[in-house]
């Protein structure tokens, strides 16, 4: 090569090859130093877009997470609260089955209705205060509510947790059909028991021997209660209009079949001949004598078949010629407080035909807390008496109803009243209110002294003796009962809410689960573009950093060479 001094090309070349040198070196230090491989977009324009998409996605999946995890705290609270309003729920329905023995007086049941009034003060409590970050959880407005659980918009899981308020719980269904008075072979269907399907029951004889009757009907309901959500109950029952008096039956007086005879009683059965004389052949019968708190007979069939009196009873029994047939009332209980859709054949031998009235209401856990309104304890079977809660008497005058055969109360039947006088000669009129006057005076009821309740008559159709309203809650047998149902009810409907919202837990934790590895991987795929591989990278910085020195060293020598410049000028 040629010997130049102003342009020296060596040291040109080493000088260009210093800088690239140095530049690279200088990203070495950089990825060393910051653990990144992309430390601006100049590193690597693509890969620097799709990292940050990626940084993105996985920052927004870890606030997915924590939404998720909120969701999961939100419902645990919420089910935490419903396992407290179930053992409450537990409490109650122990009391209620306490209260369901008639070893219990008034003051004992009195007692336990005061014990459930406060537990379903606490129930409610915790339903009203139940909260998370200020928002109530089991008030009933919780519904629909979205969480987001994704990276991208309407990526959402979506809870409800339905109200738990006493009123609100519980709703259970009681239908119970008209006094049923004509013996028959009855076929039942319940229809859509299920939304869908009928469920079709074998016809069942309504009569009064053994295995037949509301009681066999109702055993066959129960047998499938599980199936249809519908049970039943039954309450076969004859009773005295008013006190017993004395009196006397006929010689062909008998029960089911069963001859009784002759019986002579007298006012308030006293010696208990009358009930005596039934209960001695019970077994036979299967019907059970007994007198209520107001001194009124009651014939009661504990195994459902039908009560069907032959002979005379006689005035002073109380029981009317028009039930001396009776074959009892059928009760329907739902939980899920949906009506009760029936159909069949004959079904006006169970009461509940076409024309028959059957008593209905929905009643929730709330409700049965107070005291019981006259209808709905008719539709809970409280009543042995015609639909309605109302025993119709289908007389205008007092001729009318002492002409009736098996009144008893006949012209000249000497049927006296307290101070002894004839019956018929003191009250002869045809005027309806003067045979409510007579009525009253025959059995001792009168309006509001807490025997009946003389709440409509006319002259055409009669009166209407109408039942009052019960009692609260469990301070009946009756209305234990019908709160174990409601308690029942309350219990499927917060184990039904808990199920729902366990589900939804299970839904978040799976998704929760599939995003934490969604998340990883992506973290993992931003990682292999964004961060340095220090192995590589160190063997890259040895490299520049030789390179550099080799560099200087190369200028170095470039410089030198022109020192042989010189010793040709000398």
């Amino acid at each position: 090569m040629g010997f130049r001094i102003n342009t020296n090309i060596g040291a040109m070349n080493a000088h260009a090859n210093s800088t690239i040198t140095a530049r690279e070196l200088d990203k070495s230090l950089s990825r060393l130093s910051s653990g990144l491989r992309i430390n601006s977009a100049a590193d690597d324009a693509s890969g620097m877009a799709i990292a940050d998409s990626l940084r993105s996605q996985a920052a927004t999946l870890g606030q997915a997470i924590n939404n998720g995890n909120d969701a999961i705290g939100i419902l645990q609270t919420a089910d935490k609260a419903m396992d407290e309003q179930l053992k409450i729920l537990d409490t109650i329905k122990v009391k209620a089955t306490q209260a369901a023995q008639d070893g219990q007086s008034t003051k004992t049941r009195n007692m336990l209705q005061a014990d459930i009034n406060r537990l379903m003060e606490e129930l409610d409590n915790i339903a009203n205060t139940t909260a998370f970050n200020g928002k109530q959880l089991l008030s009933g407005n919780f519904i629909n509510q979205e969480f987001q659980l994704g990276a991208q918009s309407n990526q959402t899981v979506k809870a409800s947790i339905g109200p738990t308020q006493s009123s609100k719980i519980g709703v259970t269904r009681f239908e119970t059909g008209s006094q049923a008075k004509d013996s028959g072979i009855a076929q039942l269907t319940i229809k859509n028991y299920n939304g869908v399907d009928d469920f079709k029951f074998q016809p069942v004889v309504i009569s009064t021997s053994v295995g037949t009757g509301l009681g066999a009907l109702a055993e066959e309901i129960n047998r499938v209660s599980d199936i249809t959500g519908v049970r039943a109950n039954f309450l076969v029952e004859t009773t005295g209009v008013g006190p017993i008096k004395a009196g006397v039956t006929s010689d062909d007086f008998a029960i089911n079949g069963v001859k009784i005879g002759r019986i002579e009683y007298q006012d308030s059965d006293q010696n208990g001949s009358l009930v005596a004389a039934i209960n001695s052949v019970k077994d036979s019968t299967g019907v059970e004598a007994s007198r209520d708190a107001n001194g009124r007979l009651v014939l009661t069939s504990r195994d459902g078949r039908g009560i069907k009196i032959d002979g005379s009873m006689g005035p002073g029994a109380g029981v009317m010629k028009k039930d001396y047939e009776n074959y009892g009332r059928l009760s329907l209980i739902k939980n899920d407080g949906k009506d009760i859709l029936i159909s069949g054949s004959n079904l006006s031998t169970i009461g509940m035909g076409t024309t028959d009235m059957i008593s209905q209401a929905s009643v929730s856990l709330r409700e049965s807390k107070g005291r019981i309104d006259t209808n709905v304890a008719d539709a809970m079977g409280f009543n042995a008496y015609k639909g309605g809660g109302k025993m119709i008497v289908t007389f205008s005058s007092v001729s009318a109803f002492m002409g009736a055969q098996g009144s008893g109360m006949s012209e000249g039947s000497g049927f006296s009243v307290g101070s002894g006088k004839d019956m018929s000669k003191v009250y002869n009129s045809t005027d309806a209110l003067a045979f409510v006057t007579a009525f009253s005076a025959a059995f001792g009821v009168s309006p509001g002294n807490g025997v009946s309740q003389f709440a409509n008559f006319n002259t055409a159709g009669g009166m209407e003796i109408a039942a009052n309203d019960q009692t609260p809650g469990v301070t009946t047998l009756k209305g234990a009962m019908a709160v174990m149902d409601i308690v029942e009810t309350a219990t499927a409907n917060l184990d039904a809410i808990r199920a729902d919202i366990g589900a939804v837990q299970n839904q978040i934790t799976a998704t929760l689960n599939n995003i934490s590895v969604t998340q990883v991987n992506i973290k993992s795929a931003e990682s292999n573009i964004r961060d340095v591989d220090f192995a590589a990278e160190s063997a890259n910085f040895s490299k520049y950093n030789i390179l550099a020195q080799s560099g200087s060293y190369a200028m170095s020598q470039a410089n030198a060479v022109q020192q042989n410049v010189l010793k040709l000028l000398q």
